[in-house]
C-alpha cells in the first residue's frame, strides 16, 4: 500500500480530493473514537487509521492520505466502536443489486422484527474493524457484502451550457419511478429498470408533449424494509419499500438504477439528454423531520450543482422549504412543496428559487365533480383558474399516492388486498367512482364509460390554468387493479404497462393532442390570475361563465355543469375559446356569446373526441352537450356586430365580468 497519512481539508464535510491528497472529514461528539476504514476492492486486509480531532473544533475529525489509488478502495468510518457510512458520500456499494435477500438479516426472515439480543449477537458477529488477516476470513464473517461508502470523482463533460429552464405556462409534467417505468418493458433488456431505459423513451415522452420529468426518489436507500424493536410491524416482512420514501444517503444516486457499472456518469448522461430535448430534470427528496436543515441545503446544493438537476420537490418539513425558498444558492432552480406563502414567493427581495405549490386539492375537487361524490361547481371553478403571478400549480388528478387515472373510474373502493395487510392501508378517501361495475368488466357500456371518463379528466386536466402532470401510465389506461397504495408492488401491479392494448394507443394520442391544444392556445395556461373583468376594454372579459344563459351563472344552484369562454383578444389571438363541462348525467344545453362564428375542436362524447378537421357551427348560439362529457369550441368574431341588447347587458350586468354571477362570487 504505496500511500502516505498527512492533514485533511479542514473545510469541506465529507470526501474532497486536492492534487495527489484525499482527504476524509467528518463530524462526531467531542473526546470519540474516529478512524477511517479503508476497504481493498480485491478484499485484501481492511486498513483502520486514526483521524486526528481539530483543535478549532472539537466536533471535526480529518485525515488526508497522499498516493491513494481511490478507484481500489471503499471506505467507511468507525466512530466510538460503530461502523458507519459516511454521510457525505458520493456513491455507496453493497446495493449494486435491487432488493438483494443475502442483506436481510437471517433472523428477520424467520421473525416479524430483529430481537435487541439478536441484533447484539450480530454485531458481536461482525469482524474487527481493524487489519484482517485474508480473503477467507473476511468471506466467512461477511464483510465483503456489506454496505460502504466509495468514491466519486467525475471528469464528465457537460455540454448543456444553453438550456434554459422551461416557463410554468409551457410546463407538462410526468412523475416516473425509474425501475417502474421500465420494467414492464418487453424483452430482455439490461437496461430495463435504469436511467438508462428512461432515456431511451425520452422521445416517448417528448412526443406526449412532456417538458418535465419528476423523479421518484433517485437518491441511495435501502429497499429491504429492517425492522426492529423500536418500529411497529405495521408491514408484512419481507415487502419491498419500492417507492423509497425514506431516509438514505442523500448525496449518492441509487446504484441499482444507474445501469451500465453502476456509474453516476450514467445519470448525468441521462440529464444532458434531456436537457438536449429541451426537457427538465426534477427530483423528489424524502426527509425526516429530525434531518439538519443545512444538511438539506447542502444536499440540493450538490445536485443541483454536480448532476444540473433543474429542480426539486421537498416532502417533510415547511420550514426547511420556506429557508431552501430563500436560498440564493438555488436560484434558477424549481422548488415544490406543498404549499407557499404568495407573500413569500413575490418578495422583490427574495433570490431564490422558482416556487410551486404541489397538493392534492385539484385532484380531489375535479374527482369529486366527475364522479358525482358531493362537487362543487364553485369549487371546480376556482381550480380551473387556480393561479398566482409569483408562483406555480402542479394539477393532478391521479399520481403514485392514490388511485392510477383508469382505476379511478374504475373502483369506488380500494382493494389493497396485495399489500397482505388486510386491505388497512392506503387512502379510503378516494372520490372516485366504478361507471355501474367493480374492477375489471366486460360489459361495452361500461368500458366506454370509462373511457369518455378518463377523456373528461384528461381533458380538464390539460385546460386547467395550472401546471398538468400525469402519473406515469395514465396516458395508456394503467392499471393497478384498485391498489391505491402500491409502495410494495415491484411488480405489474406497480409497473407501467407497456403492452400498448387498442385503448392505451387511443388514450396516448389523445394526451399528444391535448398537449398541442394547450400549446396553440396560449389562454387556456395564461401565467397571470384570470380577473374574470375585462380590464383592458376589449369589449368581453378575459374569462367568463356561462350556462344555458349566456354571460350568467348561478353558483348557488350548484348545477353539474359550467361553460367557460376564454377571451383571445387577452392572448393576442383572433379565436376565442369557449369550453362546456357537462358532469350530469343527462345531456344538457349551453348558452354560446352572440356574434361569433364557432367551430367544434373537440367532443369526448365522440370517437375520435379530436376531428381531423374542426366541424362548422356557424353562427349558433347554444350547444346541446352530452351527458358527461367535454366539449371544446373556437369562436371568431362574425361580420355582424353583437346584438344592442346583449351588448348593453355586458356592459351593464351585475358583475364587471360580463358574467351574472350570484350566489358565492368570483
Amino acid at each position: 500500500m504505496n500511500f502516505q497519512i498527512c492533514s485533511g481539508n479542514q473545510e469541506k464535510a465529507g470526501v474532497t480530493k486536492q492534487k495527489d491528497i484525499i482527504s476524509f472529514f467528518v463530524q462526531a461528539a467531542g473526546n470519540s473514537a474516529c478512524n477511517l476504514l479503508l476497504y481493498p476492492k480485491d478484499n485484501g486486509p481492511v486498513r483502520k487509521i486514526p483521524m486526528e480531532v481539530q483543535k478549532n473544533d472539537e466536533t471535526v475529525y480529518t485525515v488526508g492520505i497522499r498516493g491513494l489509488d481511490w478507484k481500489n478502495y471503499d471506505y467507511n468510518y468507525e466512530i466510538n466502536g460503530e461502523e458507519v457510512t459516511d454521510l457525505y458520500a458520493r456513491r455507496i456499494t453493497g446495493r449494486e443489486i435491487w432488493a438483494d435477500e443475502t442483506r436481510r438479516p437471517r433472523e428477520q426472515k424467520a421473525e416479524p422484527f430483529v430481537p435487541e439480543k439478536e441484533k447484539k449477537r450480530m454485531e458481536r458477529e461482525l469482524p474487527a474493524v481493524n487489519h484482517v488477516s485474508s480473503k477467507q476470513q473476511l468471506r466467512e464473517k461477511g464483510t465483503a457484502g456489506k454496505i460502504k461508502s466509495s468514491f466519486y470523482f467525475s471528469d464528465f463533460s457537460w455540454k448543456d451550457k444553453d438550456f434554459r429552464r422551461i416557463k410554468k405556462e409551457d410546463m407538462i409534467i410526468y412523475k416516473l419511478h425509474v425501475r417502474g417505468f421500465s420494467m414492464g418493458m418487453q424483452g430482455t433488456d439490461r437496461r430495463k429498470g435504469t436511467v438508462e431505459a428512461v432515456e431511451r423513451k425520452l422521445d416517448y415522452l417528448k412526443e406526449l408533449g412532456v417538458t418535465t420529468l419528476l423523479f421518484m426518489p433517485l437518491y441511495e436507500f435501502e429497499e429491504i424494509i429492517m425492522l426492529d424493536k423500536t418500529k411497529v410491524q405495521e408491514h408484512p416482512r419481507d415487502l419491498i419499500n419500492y417507492w423509497g420514501y425514506t431516509s438514505g444517503s442523500y448525496f449518492a444516486p441509487k446504484a441499482s438504477y444507474l445501469g451500465k457499472n453502476h456509474d453516476p456518469d450514467n445519470l448525468k448522461r441521462l440529464i444532458q439528454k434531456m436537457h438536449e430535448k429541451e426537457m427538465e430534470c426534477i427530483l423528489e427528496f424524502y426527509f425526516p423531520e429530525k434531518t439538519n436543515p443545512h444538511l438539506i441545503i447542502e444536499v440540493l446544493h450538490y445536485w443541483h450543482r454536480e448532476y444540473h438537476v433543474d429542480g426539486f420537490r421537498l416532502m417533510g418539513i415547511p420550514a426547511v422549504a420556506e429557508l431552501a425558498a430563500l436560498d440564493g444558492g438555488l436560484s434558477g432552480c424549481k422548488l415544490f412543496f406543498e404549499s407557499f406563502r404568495e407573500e413569500l414567493a413575490k418578495d422583490s427581495e427574495r433570490f431564490g428559487p422558482l416556487l410551486f405549490t404541489y397538493n392534492d386539492g385539484f385532484l380531489y375537487g375535479v374527482r369529486r365533480s366527475l364522479n358525482h361524490q358531493g362537487g362543487s361547481i364553485h369549487e371546480f371553478a376556482c381550480q380551473m383558474r387556480r393561479q398566482q403571478a409569483h408562483q406555480g400549480f402542479v394539477n393532478f388528478i391521479a399520481e403514485n399516492n392514490g388511485f392510477t387515472l383508469w382505476d379511478s373510474f374504475s373502483y369506488e373502493h380500494k382493494h389493497n388486498e396485495q399489500n397482505r395487510e388486510e386491505n388497512r392501508d392506503g387512502n379510503d378517501w378516494n372520490c372516485s367512482g366504478n361507471c355501474g361495475q367493480e374492477g375489471i368488466s366486460r360489459k361495452r357500456q361500461v368500458n366506454e364509460l370509462r373511457k369518455r371518463q378518463v377523456k373528461n379528466a384528461l381533458t380538464v386536466l390539460f385546460f386547467a390554468q395550472g401546471i398538468p402532470m400525469l402519473w406515469m401510465g395514465d396516458e395508456c389506461v394503467n392499471s393497478q387493479q384498485g391498489n391505491n397504495n402500491a409502495y410494495c408492488q415491484d411488480n405489474e401491479t406497480g409497473w407501467k404497462d407497456w403492452k400498448r392494448s387498442a385503448a392505451g394507443k387511443q388514450m396516448s394520442v389523445y394526451v399528444k393532442q391535448l398537449s398541442g391544444i394547450r400549446k396553440h392556445y396560449s389562454m387556456l395556461r395564461s401565467p397571470r390570475p384570470f380577473q374574470l373583468q375585462d380590464y383592458q376594454n376589449r369589449g368581453c372579459p378575459d374569462l367568463s361563465y356561462h350556462s344555458d344563459g349566456a354571460w350568467k351563472m348561478d353558483f348557488d344552484r350548484n348545477q353539474g355543469f359550467i361553460g367557460m369562454f376564454y377571451s383571445g383578444t387577452y392572448a393576442g389571438m383572433k379565436e376565442s375559446l369557449y369550453v362546456a363541462y357537462n358532469f350530469q348525467r343527462v345531456s344538457q344545453k349551453f348558452a354560446l356569446p352572440g356574434g361569433m362564428k364557432w367551430k367544434l375542436l373537440l367532443n369526448t362524447a365522440k370517437e375520435p373526441a379530436v376531428p381531423q378537421e374542426p366541424e362548422n357551427l356557424m353562427d349558433i348560439r347554444e350547444i346541446q352537450v352530452e351527458r358527461q362529457s367535454v366539449c371544446l369550441l373556437s369562436g371568431t368574431e362574425s361580420a355582424e356586430s353583437l346584438p344592442e341588447q346583449e351588448l348593453s347587458g355586458k356592459q351593464s350586468g351585475e358583475s364587471k365580468s360580463g358574467t351574472k354571477i350570484k350566489g358565492r362570487g368570483r
